[in-house]
């Protein structure tokens, strides 16, 4: 189906400045469609499919591409969202590899590239780096394949049927059930129009337990969408218009894009006073329309689920875990990663800077914590950059701070992994939870928690952690799928504090 769901929630994690990509040389245009898109009923950006006929090792190939563009707001900062997304088909619509282009920040992007082999997809990073095969399904619909297949089918209300695709946004085949409903009358364009269209919903299947956005779509006569829509988790609902070229490419105005950083707050009833001193906490937390709530947040040594009803739990965290000694970790925790590029020669140097004469592991992280914290100055256009290259850029949010502190940790031997959650804020409009992310390393047989945004050496118990990751062998945002399953659909109440 067009406008996958899981490109639209894979792309909310990735937040840079992209450039518009051309047709290829050489090509045919055989199709393409042009989206307005808004973001909770704001102009924010479009979204342009395109197929091309293009002659490729001297037969002729199907390109089928899709480029999404939003410009929002983040803390109060602009920004734009991108994500390039495609692949190649042979005329009868057999898939024959797949293409993905992440804005990972300024200047900065990552090139996926795959060839099917039989039962295999063979992945390379920028284009000559190979990396972990996927598995494959031949039985896989190109994107082509995909923007007909209702017209094809000549849907009717009532028809349901689900068809195969590869989401290279994580890197995995999807099944995706369709169902059509009845038509209904709905606004076109804002309310300038309304039309009776027949309603077609999209719901792929759960990734990791965590169910991705379905995506609604509304027909006009040709069976094509003329409206469609997906409840993203923290974006908020997307809606795209079928429109020209000249309508989608018409700037949003300033004063109505929408701050997504704003929008993700948690809002508290109650400050918590010295939140980073705190030693113990205890917490009620409900995440609507979950079946599993205890699923959502990490357990470990210093997290633990103590009850659980319905889709509430109460949540126990401790500023450091229990003593006792836990396992040494896999090598995935200290080798050299893409993201967790520890081999680079400026991380490395960095490490040794900030490690110093420092012998003991746990000293040396902490003081490759403060070096990170003083050193780094927090902007929010970036989007889960590399390590290698936040140390040279030395900009970055959380997620930057994070990376950059476990590859230099990692530089001096020190083992670690990036955790994802929520952390305590007091904000200009009151208390809150807000998403986040930090750092553990391995040391005296223990995981121990470090925040280089904060630089306090160690953190309190208003860290509540959903998920931690190594990044070994990750060239998508996979890891990041936990943090969907909480985003827009969580309240949290604290009932004690120590």
């Amino acid at each position: 189906m067009p406008n996958s769901p899981t490109r639209a929630a894979a792309a909310l994690l990735l937040l840079a400045v992209c450039a518009t990509t051309a047709l290829a040389q050489d090509s045919k245009l055989l199709w393409e469609a042009w989206d307005a898109a808004y973001l909770q009923g704001n102009r924010a950006g479009h979204v342009h499919t395109f197929v091309e006929e293009v002659k490729r090792d001297g037969n002729m190939q199907i390109r089928a591409s899709i480029e999404l563009r939003l410009t929002l707001k983040r803390f109060n900062q602009t920004i734009q969202l991108g994500m390039d997304t495609g692949d190649w088909e042979t005329p009868q619509g057999k898939v024959l590899g797949v293409f993905m282009r992440q804005y990972l920040g300024k200047n900065k992007q990552l090139d996926l590239t795959g060839v099917v082999e039989g039962d295999m997809l063979r992945l390379a990073l920028d284009k000559n780096k190979p990396l972990q095969p996927a598995p494959w399904n031949d039985a896989v619909l190109g994107i082509y394949r995909q923007q007909r297949l209702l017209q094809e089918k000549n849907v009717k209300p009532g028809d349901t049927f689900s068809y195969l695709a590869f989401e290279p946004s994580i890197n995995l085949v999807v099944a995706t059930k369709v169902e059509t409903k009845d038509y209904e009358e709905v606004e076109l364009f804002g309310g300038k129009e309304k039309r009776k269209l027949l309603k077609v919903v999209s719901t792929p299947e759960k990734v990791q337990n965590v169910q991705l956005p379905p995506l609604v779509a509304w027909l006009g006569d040709d069976l094509m969408p003329l409206r469609s829509e997906a409840e993203i988790p923290g974006l908020g609902q997307v809606t795209l218009y079928r429109t020209t070229k000249a309508v989608a490419l018409n700037p949003a105005a300033a004063g109505s894009l929408t701050d997504i950083g704003l929008s993700q707050f948690i809002r508290m009833k109650k400050p918590i006073a010295r939140p980073y001193d705190t030693k113990r906490a205890r917490y009620r937390i409900t995440i609507r329309d979950e079946q599993d709530p205890a699923a959502a947040f990490s357990q470990d040594e210093r997290q633990k689920v103590l009850q659980s009803e319905s889709n509430t739990i109460e949540l126990e965290v401790r500023a450091r875990g229990d003593a006792k000694e836990t396992p040494a970790p896999p090598l995935d925790f200290l080798e050299s990663s893409y993201f967790i590029n520890c081999k680079d020669s400026r991380v490395r140097d960095s490490a040794k800077k900030a490690a110093g004469v420092e012998t003991d592991p746990w000293k040396k992280a902490q003081r490759i914590e403060k070096w990170v914290n003083v050193n780094m100055k927090v902007v929010s256009h970036e989007a889960l950059a590399t390590a290698d290259h936040v140390a040279r850029t030395l900009t970055g949010d959380c997620t930057e701070f994070a990376m950059l502190t476990a590859a230099m940790c990692r530089a001096e031997g020190i083992p670690s992994r990036t955790a994802v959650g929520l952390i305590y804020a007091d904000v200009r409009s009151g208390p809150v939870f807000a998403f986040h992310m930090w750092t553990e390393v391995w040391v005296e047989g223990e995981w121990r928690a470090l925040d280089a945004t904060l630089g306090r050496g160690g953190i309190g118990a208003t860290h509540l952690k959903i998920s931690d990751q190594s990044w070994h062998d990750m060239r998508a945002m996979t890891p990041l799928l936990p943090v969907i399953r909480v985003l827009g659909r969580v309240s949290i109440e604290v009932l004690n504090m120590e």
